[in-house]
């Protein structure tokens, strides 16, 4: 696998990761939604979650990751304040932190 191709490494993380609980935190709510989207077309249960969802849509969300409904929550650090989850195998942080 190229070294510069982090998309293709993120896939093949997860498939590697199959049943396991995870979060993904990206910088954007667009690249929350792209990968999300590009998880689901492989076939792995995963949602987007960021502060642009309406509430409901969030909660629906926090739930079936609760509930092992759902493998993957791909988030903005909005996502994770609070969750306690102890079966959370990986986190992956998908963005280069921002620089400050």
């Amino acid at each position: 696998m190229e070294k510069f191709k982090p998309l293709d490494q993120l896939m093949r993380y997860v498939q590697d990761q199959r049943g396991k609980s995870g979060i993904i935190y990206c910088n954007s709510r667009s690249k929350v939604e792209d990968t999300a989207a590009r998880l689901q077309s492989r076939g792995i249960s995963a949602a987007a979650y960021h502060a642009g969802l309406e509430n409901h849509i969030r909660a629906d969300v926090q739930e079936k990751f609760q509930r092992d409904d759902l493998q993957i929550v791909v988030a903005t650090v909005a996502f994770g304040m609070g969750i306690n989850k102890p079966n959370v195998r990986f986190v992956v942080h998908f963005d280069n932190p921002p620089q400050y």
